[in-house]
This record gives structure tokens, sequence and C-alpha cells, in this order.
């Protein structure tokens, strides 16, 4: 079975730097005399391509450190540094290099740097992507060559193909990309410098946590470009002031998954019932309306918009009425019950946030909500390191989170099977489920398609079912454009490679 590929059509569109791999060439001088400035809500944790998992980290290396495949308007597999990859057994995939590509640091792009690269990953312990590597042989045989021969078939490896950042197995801060990471600041700054062959701007992300002050930067020509995480009030204004001071402002439909995971650690959580009440007892339409102007749509899967897969749970109704009878009626093991006590409350829990004002306003919602039904829910609050370092380490009982990118089937069992805790998998809240285990199993060992489809099917139903997650929205992605700026975009994922199409407005 060959792997769908346009790597034709690909490098033809190399001049507005609309994907990252664009062949070698003459020089071509820059259209950009100084940085484009793109404002973001927070710096990455890590620019090491081994161990980035958090989604402002993912975004940056997708400009300097591309797969060997991406997904395509259809979510299937095609050609990014790879031409092209085959499954040629269920338990051997083979792919294709480009024989004329280099590495950003200038050393040649073969299949024994790639190899040598992927077997670096595969060894990592700390490595989020080395569960994907598993038992994996990894092999050159020509220079343009390499085979990955499985331990069992698994159609879910063509994800691993795609969400592994290649680099220089020698140099690991140099990719494949356009861009190379120049520098990552004390204040969280990263500039992006392009190679020489590409007419690109300089790109620096500067974050700044508070939307008020990204807007006001961007208003005193501080900033260029603002990206994610603008409040719907913010959004209004910058659409309000877009005629006079030549802004353009996009409000895209997106995949993100905003949820808040609960902690099976916490035996209270762990009871089904509890976590079915807590689900009922919030108005998800109304916060959808309140906090975001309905910039949002129900999250009803970790599977994208338009999935073939996928599986659109109904949203849990507000009934806080059935909520309160569900909480009267739970015995825990050790034979509490979670009656009202005489203040009012049946249980404590804690609610970890980052300390982006809009998670704030959340969580206070939140709070406010569970408080109806006798839920006392404490607010902690973290910058991001200290956050997703605690949230990796299962220090929560419900936190608040978002999932983006474009999500396969097989993400299910990084997320929901009880052998992927951190740092091995994504089962941050330690999911012990006998079923989501078995099902997510069957993920990884689906032979075909069709297969594949019929079990992401079934686990997405065993999820609604199970509550793993409260799914709360999928909020659009949000692009503002200053006046000397034109023809940036943004996709369904919200990466970062719509700045490749951007164009000084001068030119």
């Amino acid at each position: 079975m060959t792997l769908r590929h346009h790597t034709a059509r690909f490098f033809s569109i190399c001049l507005v730097g609309a994907v990252a791999l664009c062949a070698q060439g003459a020089l071509v001088p820059s259209a950009w005399a100084q940085p484009l400035r793109v404002g973001v809500a927070g710096a990455p944790k890590t620019l090491n391509p081994a161990l980035a998992a958090d989604a402002a980290g993912a975004r940056l290396l997708q400009l300097t450190h591309p797969a060997l495949l991406q997904w395509d308007a259809q979510f299937q597999p095609q050609g990014l540094v790879a031409e092209r990859c085959t499954v040629a057994t269920p338990t051997r995939v083979a792919c294709t290099l480009p024989s004329d590509k280099m590495f950003t640091s200038g050393t040649p792009l073969t299949a024994t740097a790639v190899a040598g690269w992927l077997q670096q990953v595969q060894a990592n312990a700390r490595s989020p992507l080395a569960g994907g590597w598993r038992d994996v042989s990894i092999t050159a045989p020509t220079a343009t060559t390499l085979e990955f021969a499985l331990p069992a078939p698994n159609l879910g490896f063509i994800s691993t193909l795609v969400e592994t950042p290649l680099a220089d197995p020698a140099a690991p801060s140099f990719g494949a990309g356009p861009y190379v990471a120049t520098h990552l600041e004390a204040t969280g700054v990263v500039a992006l410098t392009p190679s020489p062959t590409q007419a690109l701007p300089t790109l620096q992300f500067i974050p700044l946590a508070d939307a008020t002050t990204r807007v006001l930067k961007l208003q005193q020509g501080e900033l260029e470009v603002l990206v994610h995480d603008l409040p719907p009030t913010l959004v209004r204004y910058a659409q309000a002031q877009a005629a006079s001071r030549g802004w353009q402002v996009q409000a895209v439909p997106s995949s993100s998954y905003s949820y808040l995971a609960l902690n099976f650690r916490n035996p209270v959580l762990a009871e089904a019932s509890v976590r079915e009440a807590l689900s009922l007892g919030l108005n998800r339409p109304l916060l959808r309306k309140a906090l975001l102007n309905n910039l949002a749509q129900p999250a009803t899967s970790l599977l994208p918009p338009g999935h073939p897969a996928l599986w659109a749970a109904p949203e849990d109704p507000f009934d806080p009425f059935t909520a309160a009878g569900l909480l009267d009626d739970t015995q825990l093991p050790d034979g509490r019950t979670l009656l009202l006590g005489p203040d009012g409350t049946r249980l404590t829990l804690t609610l970890l946030t980052s300390t982006e004002a809009f998670s704030q306003r959340l969580a206070q919602a939140i709070q406010a909500a569970w408080a109806e039904l006798g839920v006392q829910v404490n607010l902690q609050s973290a910058e991001w390191a200290t956050f997703h370092s605690r949230v990796q380490q299962g220090q929560f009982d419900v936190a608040l989170l978002t999932w983006t990118g474009l999500q396969q089937p097989t993400f299910y069992h990084k997320v929901f099977n009880r052998t992927q805790t951190p740092p091995i998998g994504l089962n941050r809240g330690a999911v012990a489920d006998a079923s989501l285990d078995d099902l997510t199993a069957r993920l990884l060992a689906a032979p075909d398609a069709a297969a594949l489809t019929a079990v992401a099917q079934q686990v997405q139903r065993r999820v609604a079912s199970v509550r793993p997650y409260l799914p709360l929205w999928r909020r659009d992605h949000v692009l503002v454009l200053g006046p000397a700026v034109r023809g940036c975009t943004m996709g369904l994922s919200g990466d970062y490679r719509g700045l490749l199409a951007c164009r000084s407005a001068t030119r």
C-alpha cells in the first residue's frame, strides 16, 4: 500500500514558503528588512526536538524540524522530508528520501543520519516520542532509503512518522526546515532565522501572558502579528479597529480540544458516578457564550472535525438535579458517602490551571458551577513550566488542558491506556479502565484502515461512557495581522506554517 503524497506540488510552492522543505538552490534576496514580531501567550517549555511535548514548542519545531510525513486535508499521510513512505508488509515500512537535501547545520540529510537521530529518540527514556519507536528496528540500506521493521502490525506507526521531528544527530538543534532557532532568551523570546535560500523574514515569537498587552503592542507597532489566545472582547475590539488601523482579523474553526483532565489516582474521581455528576454540573453552552462569545464549537471527539474515523459523542446536558442525585448515591470503596455535610460540602477538589487570564476566568466559572453541587474547588495556578511539570507528574485532581494538532485514532492509546503514564506516554490522569486498555491496544494491532476506523469508533463510545476527560469546546483559532503584513493564514490545527505565506504589505 503506497501512502498518498504530493511531493511535486509540495516543492512547487517554495516561493511563498508554505511548507518546510524547499529544494536547495541559489541565494534568494530577502524582502524583509526587519524581523516579523509575533505576539504569543507563552514561551515553549523546550525546543529540544526529542523532548518538546507542549503546543508552543511543537508548533515552532514544525518550522525548524519537520517530520518525515505530514497529514493532508483528508487526514492521509503525505511526504514532507520523505518523498514517500510505503507500507510494504504489515510489519515493514520503507521511506525514500531526496538525494540532495541538507540539514540546516550543513550536514547532508542521508538515511544513515536520519536513522541515527531516530535511534537517539528511541533510546531516550525522557522522550514522549520514544513509545512510538519501542522495539522498532531502524535501518538505512541505502543513502536515500529508510526501513522500519515493526514488532507487530501497527497502522498507528504512520502517526509516529508524522509526529517525530527530525534533527541532525550530531547537532540536534538543527533540523531540515526553512528556519533555525537562533536563541531562546531568558524572557522566553524565540528568534527563528531563515535559511539564506529562503525569501522569508526572521520570526520573533514574543511571549506576553496578558492579552491586552499584546493588542496594545500591535496597536503601537511593536508587534506585527498576534496568534491564538485572545479573549472575545479583544477579538471584537480588533474587528472594530480593523478598518481604521489596517488590521486583518481571522477567526477560524479549529481542531484544538479543551477539556478537564480527571486524575484517577484520586479514589473519588475514580468513581464513574462522580465523573458523570461533575460533567452534568457544567453548563457548556452558557460557558461558550459567556466566556467565548460563541467563538467555539462543542468538543465531541479527540479526532479532528471531518476525520473519517470520527464518532461525535453527544454533549452531556446541564442537569444539576441528576448530578446531585448521583453524588447522593455514591459510596466509595472505603465506605464513605458523598452526602452533603453540615457546611453544604460533599467533597473538595483542586483545579490546576496555568496563570493565563482566560484560564483563570474559566476556572472560577467551573468553581462556581460545582459549588452548586456541594463540591468545593480550590483553585491552584502555576506559571507554564511548573504547570506542565505538575501535570506530567500527575500532581492534580482536575487540570484545565488543551490538545492541539490533528490527532489520529492511535492517539487514544497514548492518552488512555494504563501503560502510557508519563514519561512513556500521555496518560497523565492515570486512567485505568480494562475496556479502554483492550480497545486502545486493538487500535495498534488493526490490520487495515477499515478495522482501525471500526475500533476507533468503539474507543470513542467507551471514552464518552467512562469520561476520563470532561470535554469543553474547540476554541476558534484567532490571527490578527497589523498593517505591515498580509498573506498569513491559520489552518485547522493552529500550527505556525501559515506564517510562511506572510508577505510585506509594502511589496
